[in-house]
């Protein structure tokens, strides 16, 4: 596939509002419903659209793994994570939720380095330190609308849904095909979730049954798009593209919901976006150094 740069970065916007979209939905019908209802319709209509691509590509090895481990893994954390992702937007408005789930970016740093043993130097380290310092502005008490709970939980989706399941993805991208990481993601969140909704859910009404549609399609088409645009363009050029989602979020949670982030909020989340950059940016000149290296040994 030739990289195209434009397309790729397009596709990544796209997936990023359709994600924040799928999050509105969910806080919409928040409730009426519990975050681990949400999560199995959110996986049941997202599951349809997957595998119909699948079938449609012809390619029943996408079905196939020989990690199943390192799959159930990832799924058990990424389930767990969108569990928390939802408990947090019920808890919370929208924006102050995706600037503290801004933080997985650093935390991913941390487990790369304890869990996969890869170098970080100071650069990435003071960027780690002084992102949380962001994260401590962001979460600091507001008024009323303040709620150590929900900060709390939006911590753990960050760690839990974000930085956990980054670090096996950077693992099973080695040697899984995108499509089968997803149909396996959203094949294990659908049967951890089915005893639940079978004794304690509750059936989507008249009311909720829209926006919980609009959940399961935002969040399966922004699987699809995301997974696509890593095949145009590289992985450093499509990160800075999700700090778009605090826009999304401010937008939606202030027409939709009547919420309007705080200023301490934006400075936090500016804060910690700048933290992000700084290590994105170090990532890059540490793989341009290593290319220049190979260069100089080939000549």
């Amino acid at each position: 596939m030739k990289d195209n740069p434009l397309k790729g970065i397009f596709l990544m916007a796209t997936a990023v509002f359709l994600i924040v979209t799928m999050n509105m939905f969910g806080k919409m019908v928040g409730a009426w419903h519990s975050p681990i209802e949400l999560v199995f319709w959110r996986n049941f209509i997202a599951l349809g659209l997957v595998v119909a691509i699948i079938l449609y590509k012809r390619d029943t090895s996408l079905f196939k793994t020989k990690r199943i481990k390192g799959h159930l893994i990832r799924s058990i954390g990424g389930t767990c994570g969108l569990i928390m992702v939802f408990w947090a937007y019920a808890l919370m408005p929208m924006a102050d939720v995706v600037a503290i789930m801004f933080t997985a970016g650093l935390m991913t740093t941390g487990l790369s380095a304890v869990i996969l043993k890869e170098k970080v130097g100071i650069y990435r380290w003071s960027a780690v330190v002084f992102g949380f310092l962001g994260a401590l502005i962001t979460v600091s008490p507001s008024g009323n609308e303040w709620d150590i709970h929900g900060v709390l939980v939006a911590l753990g989706a960050a760690f839990i849904g974000g930085a956990l399941v980054s670090t096996m993805l950077r693992s099973l991208g080695k040697t899984e095909p995108a499509l089968t990481t997803v149909f396996y993601f959203l094949s294990v969140g659908l049967f951890m979730t089915l005893p639940f909704v079978v004794y304690a859910g509750i059936f989507p009404t008249s009311q909720s049954i829209w926006p919980i549609i609009g959940c399961g399609l935002a969040g399966g088409i922004s699987l699809i798009l995301k997974t696509d645009a890593f095949r145009y363009a590289e992985a450093s050029l499509l990160s800075p593209v999700h700090y778009t989602a605090i826009i999304w979020a401010t937008l939606m949670g202030w027409f939709v919901f009547h919420d309007f982030p705080t200023s301490n909020v934006l400075i936090g989340a500016g804060i910690i976006i700048m933290a992000n950059v700084v290590i994105l940016i170090r990532e890059q000149q540490k793989a341009n150094q290593l290319k220049l290296d190979e260069t100089t040994q080939i000549t």
